[in-house]
């Protein structure tokens, strides 16, 4: 005998099939995709949908489906071989300007994606996937600090007409006088210049400027910051869900990419050769004062 009111026989009923609807996309598995994507990172034009739907055809290669998913092509197809050689075959037609990542689609139906709802994100260790940990040179980001400071240093004394000679040495930049006599003028325009560092004279003739902890740990974590962002912009590229960009440790940053098939192709994005240069910009500084003394602030 129901010792239960009808009304929390109901709200039982209505909890159990919400949550059977929740669930119900990841009843429906994957299928093998490939995702392409311009490296540019803009939209596919019609014309390149046509061209890669053309060589498909043309191979024999069939394809369950295929349709434009933000800025990128997903193609769906029946198994995992003719995948396989549909990737190798647009990577050899369509060249380095595009992105062909394997990678795995939900077969998830239109009805249920439209309410907002997707199958639950699988880590590598119940999907597998691919693992980097990337080592950033971060003494690199210091030496170039440096390095900047000696030129900002050179041209400001040449600006004055002190003879010198600069050089980086380690993690300090040395400052030595042709003239003994111009130590106070020499010290009071680079002190004026920039007054976060550590200078230090040694001899008659010679200045020291260093670094402090926090500035090195400033331009270390920056670089970090900096090798993080560009590496996520890169695994967009791959189309890859619930991806994991972090930092790990003082110098590391890990990604885990889960279901991407294809390591080395993730390993190709990720990797690819880049140069980055970033300045800070000095926004304490007077630009009228810059401006009286017709000297513009360093960095």
């Amino acid at each position: 005998m129901n010792r239960y009111p009808a009304w929390k026989n109901l709200l039982i009923l209505a909890v159990m099939l919400l949550g059977t609807l929740v669930a119900l996309p990841n009843v429906f598995g994957d299928d093998p995709a490939i995702q392409v994507t311009q490296a540019s990172g803009e939209p596919l034009a019609e014309l390149d949908v046509d061209r890669i739907g053309d060589l498909l055809e043309s191979a024999g290669l069939q394809i369950n489906s295929s349709y434009i998913e933000g800025n990128h092509l997903l193609i769906r197809f029946p198994d995992v071989e003719t995948q396989l050689q549909a990737g190798d075959l647009l990577r050899e037609k369509l060249g380095n300007g595009y992105v062909i990542a394997l990678t795995l689609a939900s077969r998830t139906p239109g009805w249920l994606r439209a309410l907002g709802l997707k199958p639950m994100s699988l880590g590598l260790d119940l999907r597998g996937g691919v693992h980097f940990l990337f080592e950033v040179d971060v003494d690199a980001a210091v030496r170039q600090r440096l390095d900047q400071y000696a030129n900002d240093f050179s041209k400001l004394l040449r600006d004055e007409r002190i003879r010198r000679s600069v050089s980086v040495k380690g993690h300090e930049v040395r400052i030595r006088l042709g003239d003994p006599a111009d130590m106070d003028r020499a010290w009071e325009l680079i002190r004026d210049a920039d007054r976060d560092i550590d200078m230090q004279k040694a001899g008659a003739d010679t200045i020291i400027v260093r670094m402090t902890e926090d500035q090195i740990r400033a331009r270390r974590d920056f670089a970090i910051q900096q090798n993080t962002v560009t590496l996520r912009n890169r695994v967009n590229e791959l189309g890859v869900a619930e991806p994991v960009v972090q930092r790990q440790g003082l110098d590391r940053i890990v990604v885990q990419l889960p279901g991407v098939q294809d390591p080395a192709q993730a390993q190709r994005v990720l990797g690819a050769t880049a140069t980055l240069e970033f300045r800070l910009v000095c926004d304490g500084e007077n630009a009228l004062e810059a401006e009286r003394r017709g000297r513009a602030p360093l960095g």
